[in-house]
């Protein structure tokens, strides 16, 4: 079965706080296709919205008024008759369509609003509603032109509980996918399993729901919008996915090959429980998972999962060698060795920090090119078994034995995923001409990538890691010989220019 998410209307939403802020933002609309509509949400105006302006601003675009109450996550504290004028004023101001809320039937009246104009919706903060079936056919009994049901993801099976709600919907009005990590890939998949609608934000870093993507990368990256064919699925599994540059890379890969894969992000809280209901679920709507990409903190339950070799404790790559339908077998592989491989030199004192999968394969180079190693984790236990098994000395943070002065220095944990993560280690042990090789990335950079380049240290990082490793998983996905370079280069320029510091290491 060959899918494509072209008849979605890709909606690109945005909160400002003013008129003039609004109106400021005509020119963040390039790159979208020319269908993609734009949501203004109202509720987070200070003052009275400009109506007339706003649609002058937007002309040329499909344009909905959207007033989001506090309890569905928006800022509206004020009345239904409010909330009701402020509809009718964009609408009678041109104005294309207007978001009605549900909140439990109120809003199947669509307050008095024209059904063709209005989208009636529901936004659970906190789960899935327990009759979300029953909810959503009341809802689909209504004149509304469009329904949107979205709730919160809390795991894959959440997830795969609202693709399949959207699947077994298929009349085109009904869009329904899910909030925070977990609901990344429900944004993504929803629309090639005939979603009426996909959300994604208009301004970089200015998402207007949980786990909203740009609604840019809902395009060029996952085919949103237009005719992007899709057949089978490849995965990102791991805790935490929404910082994740692999979908651009695989993805802009599939297509430079005329692949109909598809590379999706998914956020799971146990690997071992979810992965085998969440390929049965996907096998059934029709997208089988073919492969996946494996992050933190699963690289070592996907070793065990695979029935990997006693030497291979950690992998980063799960391949599926059962056909869709039958049993899940898996193979794994590992291309973070190859990704450490290109980037430490022969000898000398290193430190790594943390005892995870990453940790396990940093650990097995180092060895293999006569480091000394050192290893401190945040669990003892943990870290001394590691450093046990791997021949390396363990650094208990409460031991009085000093730190030894590394010339390589890995970061193997996940702190400087998220924005105000402490440093890894003390600034004291980073000195000028060291390496440093920070695991993990985000935009702007980790907080030890910066202090590393502060002192004068020679960094790798994640970006860098990543398209290195990256080069080996898309030969294994598609069956063609891929180079970091190829990767970097069939990126677009804007995402091309997230990996800046990669040249010197791509060979």
């Amino acid at each position: 079965m060959v899918l494509t998410a072209g008849k979605t209307l890709l909606v690109a939403s945005f909160a400002p706080a003013s008129n003039a802020e609004a109106l400021g933002k005509r020119a963040a609309l390039a790159g979208l296709p020319p269908s993609a509509a734009v949501e203004l949400r109202l509720d987070a105006m200070t003052e009275e919205p400009a109506f007339g302006a706003l649609r002058a601003c937007f002309e040329g675009r499909t344009l909905i008024a959207t007033v989001r109450s506090a309890a569905e996550g928006g800022a509206f504290r004020g009345s239904e008759e409010e909330e009701k004028r402020l509809l009718g004023a964009a609408l009678a101001a041109g104005f294309d369509l207007a978001d009605v809320e549900y909140r439990g039937g109120v809003g199947a009246t669509l307050l008095g609003l024209p059904p063709s104009k209005a989208i009636l919706s529901l936004h659970d903060t906190e789960g899935i509603p327990a009759d979300v079936n029953a909810v959503v056919a009341r809802m689909l009994a209504t004149p509304a032109r469009f329904v949107k049901v979205v709730a919160t993801a809390n795991d894959s099976g959440d997830a795969r509980r609202l693709l399949e709600l959207q699947a077994a919907n298929p009349g085109g009005r009904l869009a329904t996918f899910g909030m925070g990590e977990a609901g990344i890939a429900t944004r993504v998949l929803a629309p090639y399993l005939g979603a009426a609608l996909a959300y994604g934000a208009l301004v970089p870093g200015r998402a207007t729901a949980p786990g909203q993507l740009l609604a840019r990368d809902l395009a060029e990256i996952y085919g949103v919008g237009r005719a992007r064919k899709v057949s089978r699925l490849f995965a990102l599994l791991g805790g935490v996915v929404s910082h994740s540059l692999s979908p651009a890379l695989h993805n802009a890969n599939f297509e430079a090959l005329g692949q109909d894969a598809l590379y999706v992000p998914f956020a799971m809280r146990m690997l071992g429980r979810e992965l085998e209901p969440l390929v049965a679920s996907l096998d059934a709507l029709g997208l089988p998972l073919a492969g996946a990409s494996v992050t933190i903190p699963f690289k070592e339950e996907a070793a065990l999962l695979s029935g990997s070799a006693e030497d291979e404790t950690a992998v980063n790559t799960l391949l599926r060698s059962s056909a869709p339908g039958q049993p899940l077998h898996l193979r794994a592989e590992n291309t973070d060795r190859v990704a450490f491989e290109a980037v430490i030199e022969d000898g000398g004192v290193a430190l790594v920090l943390g005892a995870g999968g990453t940790a396990r394969i940093a650990m097995d180079v180092l060895g293999r090119k006569g480091y000394e190693v050192f290893l401190m984790n945040r669990g003892d236990e943990r870290g001394a078994a590691l450093a046990k098994a791997k021949g390396a000395h363990y650094l208990s943070q409460k031991s009085s034995r000093a730190f030894p002065q590394p010339d390589v220095l890995i970061n193997a944990t996940p702190l400087g995923l998220k924005e105000g993560d402490a440093l890894p280690c003390e600034q004291s042990l980073l000195r000028p001409g060291m390496l440093v090789i920070d695991a993990p990335y985000r935009a702007g950079g980790t907080e030890l990538v910066r202090a590393a380049r502060a002192v004068g240290a020679r960094v790798v990082d994640g970006q860098t890691l990543l398209l290195l490793q990256a080069a080996g998983q898309a030969t294994l996905f598609t069956g063609r010989d891929t180079s970091s370079r190829e990767l970097l280069l069939r990126l677009a320029p804007r995402l091309r220019s997230l990996f800046s510091s990669v040249e010197e290491f791509l060979p």
